[in-house]
């Protein structure tokens, strides 16, 4: 997972990379004990999920994207109300803006059939990942920022985190914009060796003292080959 923060958006606006979000564990009742286990038949393999990488605004991707961050980043960081606020607040502008050109979001999208009682067979989705690409936030022309980008647990080994990370940068490219900037925290060094693979060099670090304690971000920079 990468954390960006330009220094005109809120604390907590950028969010970037592929840190995992732990899904919240499901509850069992008593009648779920093993000896009911042993009265009934083994329940047969889930089906392997399906994650589509869908680019554009969805209903509810504002909520999931704060959802899975807050997962994160409150059990691994200590991260709290400042830090869920200033996202809520620089996520939702972005969201705000993403029927300009030059803005979007993409979702993993997991689709898992399931059998319910009551309607029978039906498909279930759900986001399992994020990442936005804001090509107005930098203020400088033909720049644009990696955001909020982010792979729930659930999702983990499916290839999610590389296949958002392509979408982002494809659309990086076919924009035309001559860099694309980011800022991770140093302690995510497997999000940090998917940027430098992808093309993302560092450019600074810096200590981020607005997340209830302090933290080492790095910031990274992709550039086009006639642009270095």
């Amino acid at each position: 997972m990468a954390l960006a923060i330009p220094s005109q958006a809120a604390p907590g606006a950028d969010l970037n990379g592929t840190t995992t979000s732990k899904p919240t564990p499901a509850t069992t009742s008593e009648s779920g004990s093993a000896a009911g286990a042993a009265a009934s038949p083994e329940p047969s393999p889930s089906p392997s999920p399906n994650v589509a990488i869908v680019p554009g605004y969805r209903p509810g991707v504002l909520g999931r994207t704060l959802e899975m961050h807050m997962d994160h980043y409150s059990r691994s960081h200590g991260f709290g109300p400042k830090f869920e606020g200033g996202l809520a607040t620089g996520i939702g502008d972005l969201v705000k803006r993403l029927d300009r050109p030059v803005n979007e979001v993409w979702s993993a999208v997991i689709t898992v059939p399931q059998i319910q009682p009551r309607d029978g067979a039906v498909v279930v989705e759900r986001i399992v990942g994020v990442v936005y690409v804001d090509g107005e936030c930098s203020g400088q022309e033909g720049v644009a920022r990696l955001r909020c980008f982010i792979v729930d647990e659930s999702a983990r080994g499916l290839g999610v985190g590389r296949k958002l990370l392509d979408a982002a940068m494809e659309f990086v490219r076919e924009k035309g914009f001559r860099e694309c900037q980011l800022s991770t925290l140093s302690s995510l060094t497997t999000a940090r060796s998917m940027y430098e693979k992808a093309g993302f060099k560092p450019v600074g670090e810096k200590w981020l003292d607005t997340f209830e304690k302090g933290t080492m971000s790095v910031d990274y920079a992709w550039r086009r080959p006639e642009s270095v």
